[in-house]
């Protein structure tokens, strides 16, 4: 995977989604310190600079407890302050002034947006979640509940591992194939039993399944363990810090 720029900002972009003025998101980096975590302990305030820059309070940027299932919650202007004692590894908002966001150290993080309704999703993909398809019913969640068309929404998909660093084994590839059956497009045999996946292309095309436009599929780019100097990495590191993927519909 390629490394793409060179930037050193706390905060990454992507300039699609920076075109549509209706939207505010961002991929956090270890820049500055942010989102180190003390022993490896997640912590109420860890974006803080996240919110300050989206332009609102601490609270109203909801994060959940993340345990590599399937479930996707639905954040609305009631309930987004008790969100972060939920369980779930995707939430999906249409309330304008709320951001919402996942946390990641490898696995991959997939900004969802309907700009036209508009609504957003944030997924966090890691292997389990992908081979639940999780981005899948992602995008059928915010169809049911808020009419988004996917042929008109648009994915972000932020930084993530590459398949140059994620070797996995069979116990990994055997859902994977079962899975998906265009899974030989994103794994290459390293023999005795061993494979490069990548996880980012198996969720390219899982959107692509599901009817969004492939000129509207955008991902950063950068491999989180190739790039250890700008991110984290459970990979590398084991214990350590967590980049944010956040995403808002901005007020009025």
């Amino acid at each position: 995977m390629k490394t793409g720029t060179e930037e050193k900002n706390a905060f990454i972009t992507l300039p699609a989604i920076d075109r549509i003025n209706s939207i505010r998101h961002a991929f956090t980096t270890r820049q500055d310190g942010l989102g180190a975590r003390s022993s490896g302990l997640k912590s109420f305030d860890d974006w803080n600079a996240v919110a300050r820059d989206f332009g609102i309070g601490p609270d109203r940027l909801v994060t959940v407890n993340q345990v590599h299932g399937e479930a996707i919650v639905t954040v609305d202007g009631q309930n987004y302050s008790s969100m972060r004692a939920a369980s779930a590894d995707g939430l999906i908002t249409n309330v304008p002034g709320i951001a919402i966001g996942i946390e990641t150290a490898d696995c991959v993080p997939i900004l969802l947006i309907d700009p036209v309704t508009p609504a957003v999703g944030a997924v966090h993909a890691g292997w389990r979640s992908t081979v639940q398809k999780i981005v899948q019913q992602a995008v059928k969640k915010m169809q049911d509940e808020f009419g988004s068309d996917p042929s008109r929404m648009i994915a972000a998909i932020g930084p993530a591992i590459g398949p140059e660093c994620y070797e996995v084994d069979e116990p990994v590839m055997e859902p994977v194939r079962r899975n998906f059956p265009f899974w030989n497009e994103a794994a290459r045999s390293r023999g005795k039993d061993k494979w490069g996946l990548d996880l980012v292309k198996l969720n390219r095309l899982e959107l692509a399944q599901i009817g969004l436009a492939e000129k509207n599929i955008h991902a950063l780019g950068m491999c989180t363990s190739c790039r250890n100097d700008l991110f984290y990495s459970f990979r590398v590191e084991g214990r350590t810090g967590r980049m944010l993927s956040a995403v808002m519909i901005k007020a009025g």
